[in-house]
């Protein structure tokens, strides 16, 4: 039997008591970026706050009713734990800084659970950037073109319309439209298309080999990905609440 590492950036939140400004600050992020927490690792820091159980408790409550599933609590010993709750968790090294959408709030980071054996084909590009173009009210328009690679740690966010990429999406990156996104590249990141409730969003690209992709909430993960459209120009659609993958040409 072999034992092998593995390195995973997880997203630290640091939880405030009482809860009510914090969650809406969660909130916030949601309804700015609907991806941004979907199937990453989250640690939840407790350290320093001496935090009641039943306080946790209802910590962990609110992120469940919003699909933040947490994998460990830092600074709390497991012993004090109640039955279900996740693990007492340490010894992570920090990492750089998360890129929230909009002002930061909600004291999120980034940790590294383990040292890494490895480094990704992106792991020397830039990182942690936002491209939020709803912001600039030139951008509120149906389409917007973006013209060079979505490398990893950056975000394209555009709620109001479709998002064209004229390269690839790296491993890491994201793409958030309210409409289409449209990849002339390879996809290797999060696409999540129609997320103002557009149904009829499509996800199109040269290549698929994409972390995660969502179509109005719906998602679905590499794993879940049929062998016959990796790795070729697919198109992704929303029909009868399930996601239907075809391959182009």
């Amino acid at each position: 039997m072999k034992f092998k590492g593995k390195s995973f950036i997880a997203i630290v939140l640091t939880p405030q008591i009482p809860s009510d400004a914090w969650f809406a600050e969660i909130d916030r992020i949601m309804t700015r970026s609907p991806g941004f927490f979907i199937d990453r690792p989250i640690i939840l820091d407790a350290r320093g706050t001496k935090m009641p159980i039943d306080d946790l408790e209802g910590v962990l409550e609110g992120l469940s009713q919003r699909s933040i599933r947490v994998m460990g609590i830092d600074g709390i010993a497991g012993t004090r734990l109640k039955p279900g709750m996740p693990p007492s968790f340490g010894g992570g090294r920090l990492a750089a800084e998360v890129d929230v959408p909009g002002p930061a709030g909600v004291g999120v980071a980034a940790v590294e659970v383990t040292e890494k054996a490895s480094k990704g084909e992106d792991a020397d590009a830039d990182s942690d950037a936002t491209v939020d173009l709803d912001d600039d009210p030139a951008n509120d328009q149906t389409s917007i073109v973006i013209t060079e690679p979505v490398r990893s740690g950056q975000s394209v966010v555009h709620p109001t319309g479709d998002v064209t990429i004229i390269g690839s999406v790296s491993s890491g990156a994201e793409v958030i439209a309210g409409g289409s996104i449209h990849v002339y590249g390879a996809l290797r990141g999060r696409a999540l298309a129609g997320v103002s409730g557009n149904e009829d969003a499509r996800i199109f690209c040269t290549k698929l080999d994409a972390e995660l992709v969502s179509i109005n909430g719906l998602y679905q993960i590499a794993d879940d990905f049929g062998k016959e459209v990796l790795n070729a120009s697919a198109q992704i659609r929303f029909e009868n609440e399930t996601l239907v993958f075809e391959r182009l040409g």
